[in-house]
C-alpha cells in the first residue's frame, strides 16, 4: 500500500504532521516507509533531526534511515531540498515497495503546473491519495480536487484552533465532495502536543488527547483496511 499526501498549492495545513503521526502509529505493527519528499525535509527534521546525507533528492538508495526508538518499525527516506528526478524517485520507491506494508509519501505543496508536472510520477505511483486540508476557504479551494481511477481520503485537518462553528461548516463541504465523489473523509481535531514533535520527543504521543488518536487510528484503518 502507497499512500502520497497532497494539498495542492497551500502549505501550513499540518500535511507533514499528519503523515509522521500516521507513519508513527502504523509502524507499532508492521513495517512502515516514509518517504520525505518535501524540499523542506519537514518529515526528516521530526523523526531525524539535523540527519546528514545523501538524501533522497541526490541518491535515494543512499537516503534510506532507520528510526531507533521503542518499538517503532520504521524507515525513513530522508530529504533536504527538492526533488531533482522525481520519476526516478517514483522508481525507486516502486522497488522498495515490496519490502514494506505501508508506504506513506510526504510531497510538497505543489505550488504551480510545473510543480504538478514535475511531482506528477509519485502520484501516480501512490494507491491512495491523502487530502490534507484545513477548515478556511483558501486552503479548501487549494485542495478538493479528483483524482481519476486512485481511492481518496481527505483529511479535514486542524493545525492550529478553529471555532467550533467554523469546522462543522467545512466538515459539511467535505462530507458533501466526499458524497459525490465516492471518497471517505476524516475530521482530525487540533492536538497542541504534536506541535513539539522532536526525535527526543516521540514518546508525546503516549498523551495525545483520545480524540486526536481515534483519528488517526480511523485514518489508518482507512488505509489499510478501507473501514
Amino acid at each position: 500500500m502507497i499512500v502520497a499526501t497532497f494539498s495542492g498549492s497551500k502549505g501550513g495545513t499540518g500535511k507533514t504532521t499528519l503523515a509522521v503521526s500516521l507513519a508513527l502509529a502504523a509502524s507499532l505493527s508492521r513495517e512502515v516507509l516514509l518517504v520525505d519528499a518535501s524540499a523542506e525535509g519537514g518529515a526528516t527534521a521530526y523523526l531525524l533531526g539535523d540527519c546528514p546525507g545523501p538524501y533522497l533528492s541526490e541518491d535515494p538508495d543512499g537516503s534510506l534511515r532507520r528510526v531507533e526508538a521503542d518499538e517503532l518499525r520504521l524507515t525513513v527516506a530522508v530529504n533536504r531540498g527538492p526533488l531533482l528526478w522525481p520519476q526516478k524517485v517514483a522508481e525507486r520507491v516502486a522497488a522498495w515497495a515490496s519490502r514494506y506494508q505501508l508506504v506513506v509519501i510526504d510531497q510538497p505543496a505543489l505550488t504551480d503546473v510545473d510543480a504538478v508536472e514535475r511531482y506528477m510520477p509519485l502520484l501516480k505511483l501512490a494507491d491512495t491519495i491523502l487530502i490534507v486540508t484545513e477548515p478556511n476557504p483558501a486552503s479548501i479551494e487549494a485542495s478538493l480536487y479528483r483524482f481519476g481511477g486512485k481511492r481518496v481520503i481527505v483529511a479535514l485537518n486542524q493545525p492550529r484552533p478553529y471555532p467550533r462553528t467554523v469546522v462543522e461548516h467545512y466538515r459539511r463541504v467535505i462530507e458533501y465532495f466526499c458524497r459525490r465523489n465516492g471518497y471517505e473523509y476524516v475530521l482530525v481535531p487540533y492536538e497542541p502536543a504534536v506541535s513539539r514533535l522532536s526525535p527526543s520527543t516521540l514518546g508525546i504521543f503516549k498523551y495525545t488527547s483520545d480524540e486526536y488518536d481515534s483519528a488517526i487510528a480511523k485514518l489508518g484503518n482507512l488505509i489499510l483496511h478501507g473501514r
